[in-house]
């Protein structure tokens, strides 16, 4: 009994498909469009519903796909006629032919259901559509060895491997449906024509579709000496709009050029808006954004990885050129993501050197702390008379600071994992800023209406990589004046530091603070690594304005969310 259980559910898709057909010609065949014949087609309309290839049988249906088809049976049902069944048939048969098939056994079932239907559709309903005189004999005939096409497809053998794919190619299915189309149009034309029968007409055009059908499929496989329609129609996909092979060379040219991805990406959307069919372009990134061209009203959204780019044209753009466009975007995003993977892995190889080069340095810097310590001691037995110079004096205020600085990045250096932040007050930090501050004409300002805690190695390193930097410009230009601002309210905290010297250019802007930028005085990646220190501390360091007579940097506490600072509590 098991066994019977196993192979019923098996066969099922096959019994259901066998039952649906059976139903069909059953309400045909026997006095079409009479209660029993709407009530069989009440019939095959349900057992379409379950075997039908476009819902899965575990797919829940919405209320309202279920509605509108419980009213379109109802309708098909009440007003059943000729010419709704002509078109019922023409569906059912692409339905059937635009299935996807793995196995053979699913291959001849297809057949023979295509059979059925189209022996449906041409020896019944066309000939009872048009009024069409057809031999008794052969009405019969079919009438009685119809029935027997879905009992072979329930007794024909199950594949050895059960998994079966239950989808519909809409392009196949569509051809299906044309095809057959064109055979009844193509054989009521012969017929109506040459005056010959009905089903002389019908083979005559079963021949010459046949034939027709041979030769495309013919010129479509490749032979020798000749690649087929197929690669051809492949390679004009490919370069409708623009020859693809010269596009990707311009493409690896602009890589090979650009350094930056950003300068990359900018680039390529400029080359990607010279084609002639786009008239402009606006992408957007997780970093950078830009437009090149005119916005027209046709446009096209495209999503690729890191980009999503709006495409505009004269006119809108057809499933082809679609296809198209996007395969140009994703080129470029495949080139923007590789850039992407080189600037990492440069930054990656620059900070290997750095850290090995710390490595080296970490013993000099202890013999260097020693001495420090003997010349504090000295200074601090010194301070106590009540003579000195002005650089005493600055020694003195110097030597212990430093000595303090190089203590911590020595604890660093020998165990970076151990090393905790050192907060302190802003007001202490401020003060003793402008004691130990070893350049001349600095002017600070402070608005300091709260007190808060700040990271002081941030902070201390923050002012002096930029007073360092504009030391190096004063060497330059002496006349170059300094402001240091410090402003905490409301839980906010803005550090700036100011200069009137001239621009930073462009090209090292656009990196500054993002990458290590090139400097003949050091390794170019001081404020590149106080940027990440920054961040790793929830402040920002960022380039405030940018023009001369006025050069700002701020560091700015990056405010938190509700929701994280609860969590973080929690």
């Amino acid at each position: 009994m098991r066994s019977l259980r196993d192979i019923f559910q098996f066969r099922r898709q096959r019994v259901i498909l066998a039952l649906m057909l059976e139903s069909l010609h059953l309400s045909i065949w026997f006095d079409f469009g009479s209660p029993i014949s709407r009530s069989l087609m009440l019939v095959h309309l349900g057992l379409f519903l379950i075997w039908q290839p476009v819902w899965r049988s575990d797919q829940k249906l919405a209320l309202r796909n279920g509605m509108v088809f419980v009213l379109l049976t109802l309708g098909f049902v009440i007003w059943m006629n000729w010419y709704l069944l002509f078109f019922w048939l023409i569906l059912l048969t692409g339905f059937c032919g635009g299935r996807t098939s793995i196995h053979r056994q699913e291959r001849y079932i297809n057949i023979l259901v295509l059979i059925f239907l189209m022996s449906e559709l041409l020896m019944t309903c066309t000939v009872s559509l048009f009024d069409i005189d057809l031999s008794a004999s052969v009405s019969e005939a079919f009438k009685f060895l119809l029935p027997f096409l879905p009992l072979a497809i329930v007794l024909l053998p199950m594949p050895v491997r059960r998994r079966s794919l239950h989808t519909v190619d809409l392009i196949q299915a569509t051809t299906t449906a044309l095809l057959i189309t064109v055979l009844v149009i193509g054989s009521l034309l012969n017929m109506y024509r040459s005056g010959t029968e009905y089903l002389v007409a019908l083979i005559q055009t079963l021949i010459a579709i046949g034939t027709l059908l041979f030769v495309i499929s013919w010129l479509l496989s490749p032979h020798a000496g000749f690649s087929g329609l197929s690669q051809l129609w492949m390679r004009s996909i490919l370069n409708i709009g623009t020859p693809l092979e010269k596009w990707l060379e311009q493409i690896a040219n602009l890589f090979e050029q650009q350094s930056a991805p950003e300068e990359f990406l900018s680039a390529a959307m400029e080359e990607l808006s010279t084609l002639p069919w786009i008239t402009g372009a606006v992408w957007k990134t997780t970093k950078s954004e830009g437009r090149y061209g005119e916005i027209t009203k046709h446009e096209t959204e495209l999503i690729s990885g890191n980009i999503v780019t709006c495409i505009y044209s004269h006119a809108p753009v057809g499933g082809a050129l679609f296809l198209h466009c996007k395969l140009l975007v994703q080129i470029i995003d495949n080139f923007y993501e590789t850039k992407l993977r080189e600037r990492k892995l440069t930054q990656q190889t620059h900070l290997q050197a750095i850290h090995e080069t710390g490595a080296r340095v970490t013993h000099d810097i202890k013999n260097l702390l020693q001495a420090l310590h003997a010349i504090t001691s000295i200074s601090n037995q010194d301070a106590e008379k009540e003579s000195g110079s002005a650089s005493q004096k600055l020694i003195e205020k110097q030597l212990p600071h430093l000595t303090q600085r190089l203590q911590s990045a020595l604890d660093k250096l020998q165990a970076p994992e151990t090393t905790l932040p050192h907060d302190v007050q802003a007001n202490d930090w401020w003060n003793d800023l402008q004691n130990r501050s070893n350049l001349s004409d600095i002017e600070f300002q402070s608005d300091t209406q709260d007190n808060p805690l700040i990271p002081a190695e941030l902070f201390d390193t923050v002012t002096e990589n930029l007073l360092e930097n504009i030391r190096s410009k004063r060497q330059l230009n002496p006349e170059i004046s300094v402001t240091v601002s410090l402003y905490c309210a409301d839980d906010s905290v803005v550090l700036t530091v100011c200069d009137n010297g001239e621009a930073i250019p462009y090209e090292i802007e656009k990196s500054l603070l993002k990458d290590p930028v090139k400097s003949d005085n050091g390794l170019g990646i001081g404020l590149f690594q106080v940027s990440k220190q920054a961040d790793s501390n929830g402040y920002l360091l960022s380039i405030l304005k940018n023009q001369s007579g006025r050069v700002c940097f701020a560091l700015k506490k990056v405010p938190q969310d509700k929701d994280s600072e609860s969590a973080s509590s929690g």
